[in-house]
């Protein structure tokens, strides 16, 4: 006689390759009518198996937009580091289209990998790292990975579940129960899992894509790095140095020897003093104004037709600023957003959270184009490098532009490298303080970004080191002695 366990994945495999309603009806009757014993270690591994199975399925449903068309994957592809998958979109414009075809967001898509293992909860105060921290998207709007899961399916210019233009989880959940899941999302919840109120069902939805999201394969850990820091390959000389330049340390590791160049990545993008595999988040998750310029070709400022898109236009057109963090939080407190007589007291107007630096370079092909920045505007590692090094200089070698003046640009002999911050704040756009320091080793680049010293060869050695991020590396055989 089978156990309980075989018949949980017997069954599974049966509704999956049969996909007929008799068949999940057969499968969840025949458990139901069984003796199940009590919940042992691995039928809580089989349920946990059948959850990311389904979260997968959900996942790459494309039937789940309206109009069908639409999947978590469209944005989210695993070849492209779970980022955005058109070569052609990333080039020449950064924020993509939704399923129907001429809207778009005003941001690109973050990656979803790794987003299981961040910290959760609303963007808070933290005063180790001296910002705030917390929550998913790139203003933080969302808790943990189930809420994040729930929005693009709502959002108009994503997966656009709209009822009279309010966004609709009843549209959701019904698309699940008629469509190829649902024998599956049946074995996993019950088999009168949606006789349940819409809201358990969609929620159950959100968690099972959650569930995938933190599963091995999403967030698999086997980058070049993982098998560098397991003793199973070594780095290149510039990829270890760029490692030494990113962390600013002799070990790779935060705290250790100072190497004598820093180019203060971990102060955003951390990972702790010690070593573990999966701490090593390439992210402390919190939020920073680095005065990105605006992405000239976003496709939003011309998303100005409320007729066509009555809840997802621009009203704005090319005035549009993105506030970031300020878009979220502020409305929470009940300031208004840009408000120029109350300013910016939480210094957050224009600050983004910084993304995980894993996957960063993953790309399905050599010369496959990803965007970078919240909205796209840079496209490529070297490009996003050379800002972080030279955002606040001009032509005139030796001339720094002071963001915390009120007019950084008065009296400029040059002309700057870079255009102009969406959000300039004073606040938040520190002064750097340029080349190192006799008394100090580890002072090259003085504060975060802007005028960093870093030679071009920094640069390339930088690039080397975010190159090692991406998941899927194969080791090569070790010679047997």
């Amino acid at each position: 006689m089978l156990s309980y366990n075989d018949n949980v994945m017997r069954l599974s495999r049966l509704t999956i390759l049969n996909g007929s309603a008799c068949t999940a009806v057969f499968a969840i009757a025949l458990l139901t009518a069984s003796s199940v014993p009590e919940a042992s270690a691995q039928t809580q591994i089989d349920h946990n198996a059948l959850v990311v199975q389904l979260g997968q399925a959900l996942f790459n449903d494309h039937s789940l937009s309206e109009p069908a068309g639409m999947a978590c994957v469209t944005c989210h592809d695993p070849d492209a580091g779970f980022s955005y998958p058109n070569s052609d979109v990333n080039q020449n414009l950064g924020p993509v289209p939704g399923v129907i075809p001429d809207r778009f967001g005003f941001r690109k898509p973050p990656t979803a990998a790794y987003a299981a293992y961040l910290p959760t909860g609303i963007p808070s105060f933290d005063a180790d790292v001296q910002a705030y921290v917390g929550g998913l998207f790139y203003d933080g709007r969302a808790a943990d990975t189930v809420a994040q899961a729930k929005a693009p399916l709502l959002n108009p210019n994503e997966m656009n579940n709209l009822l009279h233009n309010v966004g609709s989880p009843q549209m959701v959940v019904d698309k699940v129960r008629n469509g190829p899941e649902r024998n599956l999302f049946r074995l996993v919840y019950g088999l009168n899992v949606f006789n349940r109120s819409t809201g358990q069902v969609y929620e159950l939805i959100a968690e099972a894509i959650s569930a995938y999201e933190k599963s091995d394969l999403v967030s698999p850990f086997t980058s070049k790095y993982d098998y560098y820091l397991a003793g199973q390959v070594d780095l290149t000389d510039d990829e270890l140095r760029g490692l030494r330049e990113v962390t600013g340390s002799f070990t790779g590791r935060p705290g250790g020897w100072h190497y004598p160049i820093n180019a203060h990545c971990v102060e955003c993008h951390g990972i702790p003093g010690y070593q573990t595999r999966t701490s090593d988040l390439w992210t402390n998750s919190c939020y920073a104004n680095l005065g990105v310029p605006k992405n000239p070709n976003n496709p939003y400022y011309t998303m100005t037709d409320s007729n066509s898109n009555p809840v997802g236009y621009n009203p704005l057109g090319a005035d549009f600023i993105d506030y970031g963090l300020g878009d979220f939080l502020y409305p929470l407190m009940g300031k208004p957003v840009g408000d120029l007589d109350e300013g910016d007291p939480l210094a957050i107007d224009g600050a983004f959270k910084a993304p995980t630096l894993r996957n960063v370079d993953k790309r399905p092909y050599a010369g496959f184009v990803k965007s970078y920045m919240h909205n796209g505007v840079f496209k490529s590692l070297e490009e996003v490098v050379h800002f972080y090094n030279t955002r606040n200089l001009t032509t005139v070698p030796g001339e720094v532009i002071d963001f915390t003046k009120p007019d950084p640009y008065a009296g400029l002999v040059g002309t700057p490298l870079w255009p102009h911050p969406e959000w300039p704040s004073p606040i938040t756009m520190i002064n750097p303080q340029g080349l190192p320091n006799d008394n100090d080793v580890n002072s090259m680049g003085g504060e975060q970004i802007g005028n960093m010293g870093l030679s071009d060869y920094d640069e390339q050695c930088i690039v080397a080191f975010l190159k090692t991020l991406s998941d899927g590396y194969v080791p090569p055989r070790r010679k047997p002695h």
